[in-house]
């Protein structure tokens, strides 16, 4: 059996960095995802907010350096499920979490965070597109 998720998607805020009680290095993401669909003659769009932890020290000390809000990230990681108590009501809450020794976070190089002017053989017309349709999946 197994349990993976696969998440691509941009981050609605800067990386959260800290440190836990033993010592090790976490961090915390939050990952938004879109999908786009008609309904009729009128394009609609759905984003899903999605909580993941980083427990792996390695990637979430290098989280805090390189990532940012708004950049395109990649995980590979496993749902979890936990629930606790406040104030006598329960509470569930739903996380992706990159365990210490398995998982993948990975920053997507978009054109906007490239610094370097266009090539000129990047400006075909197949180029052109796939850049329009990139931007066009932004969710904010």
């Amino acid at each position: 059996m197994q349990n993976l998720v696969v998440l691509t998607g941009r981050l609605g805020a800067n990386p959260e960095v800290k440190e836990t009680m033993k010592g090790d290095t976490m961090a915390s993401l939050s990952l938004a995802t879109n999908e786009k669909y008609k309904v009729g003659d009128d394009w609609k769009e759905k984003t899903q907010w999605h909580s993941v932890k980083i427990f792996n020290p390695n990637i979430a000390k290098s989280i805090g350096s390189y990532m940012k809000k708004g950049d395109l990230v990649h995980v590979q990681g496993q749902v979890e499920y936990r629930a606790y108590e406040v104030a006598g009501e329960k509470k569930y809450v739903t996380e992706i979490v990159i365990p210490r020794f398995r998982g993948v976070v990975q920053l997507i190089p978009t054109q906007k965070s490239n610094n370097k002017p266009p090539q000129a053989h990047d400006e075909g017309p197949i180029s052109q597109a796939k850049r329009e349709i990139d931007e066009a999946n932004i969710p904010f």
